[in-house]
C-alpha cells in the first residue's frame, strides 16, 4: 500500500510540474461530455416533466382527466364530483391566452394555489414560509401573477406590476418572480378565470398516485363526460422523441471531436512520462503496483472530467432552455415548462465513457495491436463498405440510419490519412531544398496531427452535412408554403364565422372565400390509438388546391367521391404513410366520442412540418360525420388587380377586427419560416460548439508538436535558413495539411447530408424531400473554415520560428 501510495504521490507531482496537460486533458473530455450531457439533460428534463404538479407541488403527476375529443374544456362539476368521491389528489388547471397592454401574447396557466398553504413546493422561492414573507394577505396571494426571472427580463416587467386585457379593459396585477415556471404566467386559478371569462370551466385536471383499482373506478365514474389519460401517453413524448435522437447523435459527435482533442495531451503525458516508468522500473516498484497506480489516475481524472463536463453541459443546457421549449411547444405539443439540473446519471454517462476512450487509447499503445491493425485495415475498409452499402438498401430505422452514419465516418477515416500522405509523397515540380525538407518533416510529423486532422474532418463534414440538411429543408419549405398558403388574406374573427364568411363572399374583389375547421379524433389500431387531427377546407376539391399530392400534382374531385362501398374518400399526410404505416387503399375509421367518420385513404400530401397524423375530408363530410369541430378562420382569394391592403384595412374596419385577425400571405409566411427556423436553432449552435472544439483540438496539435520541431529547426537555422522562411515553410504545411482535410471533408458532408435526407427525415420525421445544394454558401463557409483553421495553426509556429538558433539548441 506504501508503495501505492508513493507512485501515485509521484504522479500528482508529474502533473504539478505540467499542468498545462492537465488543463488539456481535462478540457477535451469535458467540452464533450458537456454537450453530451447538455442534450442528455434536457431529454432526461422533458421526460420527468410530470414529476412535479403544474402548481409546482414535488407529486409526480401519472394522469389526465381531460374533455372528451372535440371539445376544449371541462365543467367544474367533473373536478367536485372527483372530490366528493374520495379523489383528494385531484387538482384543477385552467389554461389560456392572454394579450398584455403592448399586445404582446401570453400563455398563463390558473391552478388551486391553496395547495401551497398545505404542501411545500420543489422551488425555495415559493415555500410557504416565503410566502408568509412576500403577501400580508389571502387577497394578495390569489391576485399575484407569478413569473420565471428569465421571461420577466424578456417581457421588461417594471414597478412589479404587469397589465393584462381582460375584454374590452386593461386589469394590472403584481408580479412575483419564481423560478421553473418557464414561458407561461402561474396565478391561482380563479384569477385565472376572471382573466380567460372561463364561466368556471377548467382546462383539464391533474391526478397523483392513481391505482389500478382507483383507475378502474374513476373510469366509471367520469363516463363519457371526460376521458382519463395517462402521463406517458402525452402526443409530445412521441412527436419530439425523432428532435431529441437528432440532437443526441450530434452531442455523440461532438463528445468524439473532444476526445479527440484529449487524445494530444494523452499521447504527450504518455511520452513524456515515460522515462518517469522506466525510472520508477529500475528503482524496484512492481509491475502490479504501477498497472494499479495507472487505474486509479484514469478513474480519478475520467470522474473529473465528467463532473466538470456535467457542470457545464447542465449551464448549456439551461442557457438554451428557453428557446428550446419554445420550439418544443410550438411543434411539437409541450406542456410542461422544465428546468436542466445536474443530475447523477448526466456524470455517469460522461465518466463511463471517458474510462472507454481511455481504454481504447491504451489498447492503441500496444505494439502487437497497432500491427494487427495494420494488416486488418484494409480488411476493415472493405467490411465498412459492404456494411454501408447493405444499410443503403435496408435501413428502416432510426438506429439503422444513424448506424450508415458512422460507417460513411468511418469509411473517409479509412481514406484521409492515405491521401494527406500522398499530398507530401507525390513529387513537386520544385527542386528547392527547404521544400525536400517540408515534404519528409510532414511525413513525420503527420501521426501526430492526424487526430487533430480527424477532428477536423468530422467536425467540418458534420457541419457540411447539417446545412445542407436545413438548407435543403428550407428550400422546401419555401416552395412547400408557397404553394400551401396560397390565399391572399387570411380571416380569424372570435365568432359568427361562418356569418362573415358569408359577407366576404358577396364583396365584389372575392374570388372564393375557403374555411379551416378542425376536429380531434383517434384511430384505434392493433397496437395503440393515434391522435389524428380531421381538417376541411371547403365544400368541393378546389378549396384544397393548396395542397400538393405526392405525385406533385392537386387534388381533383375523385379523390373525395364515394366508392361503390358507398365510403367517402379522403386525404392523408406524408407522416401518414413514413411512421404510421398507412397505406393509400386503406379504410379507416376514426372516433370521437361516440361519433365516428369512416372514409378511405385516396392519397397523400406533403405536409412539411407536421409530425402528426392529419386527415383531409370536405366541410360536408365533416358536418355529415356529427363530429364536434373548431371554426378557425377563413381563406380569402382575391380577384386579380385587387388591392390586398385596401380590402384587408375595409374588412377591419367594417367588422370591428384588429390587425391580427385579418393577415395577409406574406406575413403569414414569415410567422411559419420564424417557427420553424427554430426547429434548428440547437442544431446550428451545436455544430458551431463542435466546430470551435475541433479548431482548438488544431491549435493544441502544433503547439504540443514544438518541443518534437526543435532539433531540426536548430539545424535549418545553422545552415543559413532565415526565421520567415521557416516560418513560410511551416505555415505552407499546415495550409496543404489543413486543405487536403477540408478537401475530403466536403464529400464526407455530401454524403452525410445525403444520408440525413434519405434515410433519417423520412424514418424520424415521415417527410421527403430533394436534395438541394448551395455552392457558393459552402465554398464561404469552407474558405472561412480554412482561414480559423490556418490562424490557430500559425500562432504556435510564430513562436516557434522567432526562437534564437542558440536557444533552439539549449532546450534540446
Amino acid at each position: 500500500m506504501a508503495e501505492l501510495k508513493l507512485i501515485i504521490l509521484t504522479y500528482g507531482q508529474f502533473y504539478r510540474r505540467h499542468i498545462g496537460l492537465l488543463l488539456l486533458f481535462f478540457i477535451g473530455f469535458s467540452l464533450g461530455a458537456a454537450l453530451l450531457t447538455a442534450i442528455q439533460g434536457l431529454n432526461q428534463e422533458a421526460g420527468k416533466r410530470y414529476q412535479q404538479t403544474t402548481a409546482l407541488i414535488a407529486n409526480p403527476v401519472t394522469h389526465f382527466v381531460r374533455p372528451v375529443l372535440g371539445e376544449n374544456r371541462l365543467s367544474n362539476e367533473v373536478w367536485s364530483t372527483l372530490r366528493a368521491t374520495g379523489f383528494t389528489q385531484a387538482q384543477p388547471v385552467l389554461e389560456g391566452i392572454v394579450e398584455t397592454a403592448n399586445q404582446r401574447t401570453l400563455a398563463l396557466r390558473g391552478v388551486n394555489l391553496f395547495q401551497w398553504l398545505t404542501q411545500d413546493t420543489q422551488g425555495t422561492e415559493s415555500s410557504v414560509a416565503t410566502i408568509d414573507n412576500r403577501h400580508t394577505g389571502f387577497d394578495r396571494l390569489f391576485n399575484t401573477v407569478y413569473i420565471d426571472p428569465k421571461l420577466m427580463q424578456r417581457l421588461n416587467v417594471k414597478n412589479g406590476k404587469i397589465t393584462l386585457q381582460v375584454g374590452n379593459t386593461l386589469r394590472t396585477l403584481p408580479v412575483s418572480e419564481l423560478p421553473g415556471v418557464g414561458m407561461t404566467l402561474l396565478m391561482d386559478i380563479s384569477l385565472a378565470d376572471q382573466l380567460l371569462m372561463a364561466d368556471g370551466q377548467i382546462s383539464y385536471i391533474e391526478m397523483s398516485g392513481l391505482t389500478r383499482s382507483q383507475h378502474a373506478k374513476m373510469t366509471i365514474l367520469i363516463g363519457n363526460d371526460a376521458r382519463l389519460e395517462a402521463a406517458q401517453e402525452q402526443a409530445f413524448d412521441a412527436l419530439s422523441e425523432a428532435f431529441f435522437f437528432n440532437l443526441q447523435a450530434l452531442a455523440l459527435l461532438g463528445y468524439v471531436v473532444g476526445a479527440f482533442l484529449s487524445f494530444n495531451a494523452i499521447k504527450l503525458a504518455y511520452n513524456a512520462r515515460a522515462h518517469l516508468q522506466q525510472q520508477m522500473w529500475v528503482l524496484g516498484c512492481q509491475r502490479s503496483a504501477l498497472i494499479k497506480a495507472l487505474v486509479i489516475e484514469l478513474t480519478l481524472l475520467s470522474f473529473f472530467a465528467a463532473m466538470l463536463g456535467a457542470l457545464l453541459g447542465a449551464a448549456l443546457a439551461n442557457a438554451l432552455v428557453m428557446d428550446v421549449s419554445a420550439t418544443l411547444r410550438g411543434l411539437y405539443q409541450l406542456d410542461r415548462s422544465f428546468v436542466v439540473n445536474l443530475d447523477s446519471s448526466m456524470i455517469a454517462s460522461g465518466f463511463i465513457l471517458n474510462i472507454f476512450v481511455l481504454l481504447g487509447f491504451l489498447a492503441s499503445q500496444s505494439a502487437r495491436l497497432s500491427t494487427f491493425l495494420a494488416r486488418v485495415k484494409w480488411l476493415m475498409f472493405a467490411l465498412a463498405i459492404c456494411t454501408a452499402s447493405y444499410l443503403a438498401l435496408t435501413a428502416n430505422t432510426k438506429i439503422s440510419a444513424l448506424l450508415l452514419c458512422v460507417c460513411v465516418l468511418l469509411l473517409f477515416f479509412f481514406i484521409t490519412p492515405p491521401v494527406v500522405k500522398a499530398v507530401f509523397k507525390l513529387p513537386w515540380p520544385t527542386q528547392n531544398p527547404i521544400i525536400h525538407w517540408l515534404k519528409a518533416d510532414s511525413l513525420v510529423q503527420l501521426p501526430a496531427l492526424l487526430s487533430s486532422v480527424l477532428a477536423i474532418l468530422m467536425a467540418m463534414g458534420a457541419a457540411v452535412g447539417m446545412q445542407i440538411m436545413v438548407g435543403s429543408f428550407s428550400d422546401t419549405l419555401d416552395t412547400h408554403l408557397e404553394k400551401r398558403l396560397s390565399a391572399d388574406l387570411y380571416v380569424r374573427p372570435d365568432q359568427n364565422i361562418q356569418a362573415l364568411g358569408a359577407k366576404l363572399r358577396e364583396l365584389p374583389e372575392v374570388e372564393k372565400v375557403g374555411v379551416y375547421w378542425s376536429a380531434n379524433s383517434e384511430l384505434k389500431t392493433s397496437k395503440n390509438r393515434i391522435a389524428v387531427d380531421v381538417m376541411a377546407f371547403g365544400a368541393t376539391a378546389s378549396y384544397n388546391q393548396h395542397l400538393t399530392l405526392l405525385n406533385n400534382k392537386a387534388p381533383t374531385s375523385a379523390v373525395f367521391e364515394k366508392n361503390k362501398n358507398g365510403v367517402v374518400g379522403c386525404l392523408v399526410n406524408e407522416p401518414a404513410l413514413l411512421q404510421y404505416s398507412l397505406k393509400v387503399g386503406d379504410v379507416i375509421t376514426l372516433k370521437q366520442h361516440i361519433n365516428t367518420l369512416t372514409c378511405q385513404v385516396r392519397a397523400a400530401y406533403f405536409d412539411y412540418g407536421e409530425q402528426g397524423l392529419n386527415v383531409v375530408v370536405t366541410t360536408t363530410v365533416l358536418l355529415s360525420s356529427s363530429l364536434n369541430y373548431t371554426e378557425y378562420g377563413l381563406s380569402l382569394w382575391l380577384k386579380p388587380g385587387s388591392d390586398v391592403d385596401t380590402v384587408a384595412e375595409y374588412i377591419q374596419k367594417e367588422h370591428q377586427l384588429d390587425s391580427q385577425q385579418v393577415i395577409a400571405n406574406q406575413q403569414f409566411k414569415r410567422f411559419a419560416k420564424q417557427l420553424f427556423g427554430k426547429t434548428f436553432y440547437v442544431t446550428q449552435a451545436l455544430n458551431l460548439f463542435i466546430m470551435l472544439i475541433a479548431l482548438f483540438g488544431m491549435w493544441v496539435s502544433f503547439l504540443t508538436l514544438g518541443r518534437g520541431q526543435l532539433q531540426p529547426m536548430a539545424v535549418l537555422q545553422t545552415l543559413g535558413v532565415t526565421q520567415q522562411q521557416l516560418l513560410g515553410a511551416k505555415v505552407l504545411q499546415a495550409a496543404l495539411i489543413i486543405l487536403t482535410t477540408l478537401l475530403l471533408a466536403i464529400p464526407l458532408g455530401l454524403c452525410l447530408g445525403w444520408v440525413l435526407l434519405t434515410y433519417v427525415m423520412p424514418i424520424a420525421f415521415g417527410w421527403t424531400m430533394a436534395m438541394t445544394l448551395d455552392w457558393l454558401q459552402l465554398g464561404l463557409f469552407s474558405v472561412l473554415v480554412f482561414v480559423l483553421a490556418l490562424f490557430v495553426s500559425a500562432l504556435p509556429l510564430i513562436k516557434l520560428t522567432r526562437s534564437a538558433v542558440a536557444d533552439n539548441v539549449a532546450k534540446l
